[in-house]
C-alpha cells in the first residue's frame, strides 16, 4: 500500500473511533490498552502534605547504623540490611517514618464509609480510601516527576509486553451514556503502536489476547456510563503481570474497579481497590534492588513496616491482622482493536 494510502485508511479508522462516543461504537465493542499505570500520589508544590520533609532511604539509615562500617564485617553490616529487606518484620527499626498528614488524596470510596482515616478527594468528594498513598507520599522515589519509581515503572508499563494488560467493553450503545455494559479485562501480546518518534501511543493499533499465559487473568464486571464515565463493579481479584527492569512480578488487587472517562480513541482515569501488602512490597523489591531504591529514598525496611501499619482491610482469619491496603492507580488507555484467537473476532 502506497504511503498516502495507508494514512487515508488510519484516518478513516480514527474517524471511525472517535464517532463512536456519541453514536456507540460498531457492533457495540470497544477495546482500550494501559499505556500508563502508577500509584496516585498527590503532591503540591511546596510539599505540604508532608510537613516534616521526606523519608531517609537506605544510604541514610546505613550511615547512621554504621557510623564506622570499616570497624565491622559485610555480614554485620550491608547483610544484615539484605535480610532485613527480604525478610521484612512489622517490628520498629528505630527510624521515624512519615507519612502524609494534608487532607486530600485522588482515589475512590472503595467502603461506602467516611471515617477520620479517609481523605477528601481535591473535587471535594470525601471518604476517599488510600493509605498506599499515605505510605509512599513523602518518599521522593514516588514522586512525580522525577521519583525513580515514577519514572521507571510507568515506563515499563509502555515497554515491556509482558505488562501488556487491556479492557474490553462489550454492549455499549452509547460511550456518553449507557447503563449496562460488560467490561472484560484481558492480557495483551503484542507491542503498541507508535508514532515515528516511538513516545506516542497511536490508537487504532491491534493487541492479541493472551490466551496461553494470560488466560488466568481474564477478568470481568458489570459496568455502567453516565456523561462519559464507565464505572464498575468491584473484581473479587484482579491480578496485574508488572515487570521492571526485566524481573517479572504481580500485584493483586481485591475489590479493584475502576473509573475512567472515555472517548473513542483513549480513556482516563482510576483503577482502586486492595493491594495485598506482601505482593506489593515483593513486587517493590524483586523489581529494584537497593541501589536502585537507593537513588530514591525507599528505605523498604521502613516501608514495609508502615504498609502493615496502615493495612485496612481483609484481616487474617488466625492473627486479625490486615493483609490489604487501600490504594488507587492512576491509568490512561489507548484504544485498540482487540483480537481473541479463541473467537477470531476483532474489537474495535
Amino acid at each position: 500500500m502506497r504511503p498516502r494510502a495507508a494514512l487515508f485508511v488510519v484516518a478513516l479508522l480514527l474517524a471511525g473511533v472517535r464517532g463512536a462516543a456519541a453514536e456507540g461504537p460498531p457492533g457495540g465493542t470497544i477495546g482500550y490498552v494501559f499505556t500508563d499505570l502508577f500509584w496516585s500520589v498527590y503532591q503540591t508544590e511546596d510539599a505540604s502534605e508532608c510537613p516534616q520533609g521526606f523519608n531517609d532511604g537506605p544510604r541514610e539509615q546505613f550511615a547512621a547504623l554504621y557510623p564506622e562500617p570499616d570497624r565491622l564485617d559485610v555480614q554485620a553490616t550491608q547483610l544484615a540490611q539484605e535480610i532485613a529487606t527480604w525478610h521484612p518484620t512489622a517490628e520498629p527499626d528505630g527510624f521515624p517514618f512519615y507519612t502524609v498528614e494534608g487532607p486530600y488524596a485522588y482515589g475512590l470510596d472503595l467502603d461506602g464509609e467516611t471515617s477520620p482515616d479517609d481523605f477528601e478527594h481535591p473535587d471535594g468528594t470525601p471518604g476517599i480510601d488510600n493509605a498506599v498513598y499515605r505510605a509512599v507520599g513523602c518518599i521522593i522515589g514516588f514522586r512525580g516527576p522525577d521519583g525513580v519509581e515514577y519514572i521507571f515503572q510507568s515506563k515499563a508499563i509502555k515497554d515491556e509486553a509482558y505488562n501488556r494488560m487491556m479492557i474490553n467493553l462489550t454492549g455499549v450503545d452509547s460511550l456518553a451514556d449507557d447503563d449496562s455494559v460488560t467490561v472484560t479485562v484481558y492480557r495483551g501480546r503484542d507491542e503498541l503502536l507508535t508514532d515515528a518518534t516511538g513516545e506516542e501511543i497511536m490508537p487504532g493499533g491491534t493487541q492479541r489476547v493472551d490466551r496461553r499465559w494470560g488466560e488466568p487473568l481474564i477478568r470481568e464486571t458489570p459496568g455502567r456510563i453516565e456523561d462519559g464515565v464507565l464505572t464498575t463493579e468491584p473484581i473479587d481479584e484482579l491480578v496485574i503481570p508488572w515487570q521492571n527492569l526485566q524481573v517479572p512480578s504481580i500485584h493483586r488487587i481485591r475489590d479493584a474497579r475502576f473509573e475512567l472517562r472515555l472517548d473513542g480513541t483513549s480513556a482516563e482515569g482510576l483503577l482502586a481497590g486492595y493491594a495485598d501488602v506482601d505482593t506489593w512490597y515483593f513486587q517493590l523489591i524483586r523489581n529494584d534492588s537497593t541501589h536502585h531504591l537507593a537513588n530514591g529514598q525507599i528505605s523498604a525496611i521502613s516501608l514495609y513496616k508502615a504498609l502493615r501499619r496502615l493495612a485496612d482491610a481483609y484481616p487474617d482469619p488466625e492473627t486479625g491482622e490486615n493483609t490489604a491496603i487501600s490504594t488507587a492507580l492512576d491509568v490512561r488507555m489507548t484504544q485498540v482493536y482487540i483480537v481473541d484467537g479463541a473467537s477470531r473476532e476483532a474489537s474495535p
